[in-house]
């Protein structure tokens, strides 16, 4: 399965065989950052390059099954816990959730103009190598704001670093969260979060935010106005 395949999948009836090896196929594309069992040496920028593969293929995904409507999908890999690989467990932990599918390198700083430095080398990357005329740039920024909101929202994640919205228009409205401000698009969104109440989910973001501190990260223009770009105080109040 690539990206191509999971437009493709998405198009037939059995979703729910299709989400169990979506499932699989992500618990694979894990294990490239991870370190390979017959290598006793190890240094973590090594394998920067796989991480941001990672990252870069996740986003994709996500922004395919968007697409595709296959928000069943959608709730299966953001609910899913994935078997951490056996170079990297560490005492009883066997399973990480679907922050592990972040990735950056500092070695991309070389993407940057000459005397700056990029807030994030791995979105500038994906920028200029987006070149689908299916799944465009800002499709793949609004697949990082889902799966941004589903970190603020899913209390055991521990970290994602939305670089791509450093790329998003002042204030715009993505069109999957747009909808959202109607009743129909929330139950859309609600089947992906499992949260059906809006008021529940404002809730639970702004619990999100404590619990990351977003309010510290001050190269983020969008920290203040994230909840803005998804429309969030406006979610299921128009019919």
């Amino acid at each position: 399965m690539d990206r191509c395949g999971v437009l493709l999948e998405t198009t037939s009836n059995a979703i729910s065989e299709f989400s169990e090896v979506l499932v699989q196929f992500l618990e694979r594309l894990r294990e490239l950052k991870s370190r390979p069992s017959e290598l006793n040496e190890w240094q973590d920028g090594w394998f920067q390059a796989h991480a941001v593969f990672v990252y870069e293929t996740f986003l994709y995904v996500i922004a395919a099954l968007m697409k595709t409507n296959a928000y069943e999908a959608l709730h299966d890999v953001f609910t899913s816990h994935y078997l951490i690989p056996e170079t990297e467990r560490y005492g009883d932990d066997l399973f990480e959730t679907f922050d592990c599918f972040y990735g950056d390198s500092d070695a991309l700083q070389i993407l940057a103009p000459e005397g700056k430095r990029l807030l994030s080398p791995a979105a500038e990357l994906i920028k200029r190598q987006a070149d689908r005329d299916d799944l465009p740039f800002s499709s793949i920024i609004e697949a990082e704001l889902l799966v941004f909101l589903m970190v603020l929202v899913t209390p055991n994640t521990r970290w994602w670093y939305p670089g791509t919205l450093h790329y998003a228009p002042h204030r715009r409205a993505f069109p999957f969260f747009l909808r959202a401000t109607q009743h129909k698009g929330f139950k859309k969104l609600s089947i992906i979060t499992g949260i059906d109440d809006a008021e529940k989910l404002r809730v639970a973001v702004r619990e999100g935010y404590e619990r990351l501190g977003i309010s510290n990260w001050r190269d983020f223009r969008f920290s203040m106005n994230f909840q803005d770009y998804m429309n969030l105080s406006k979610m299921d109040t128009l019919k």
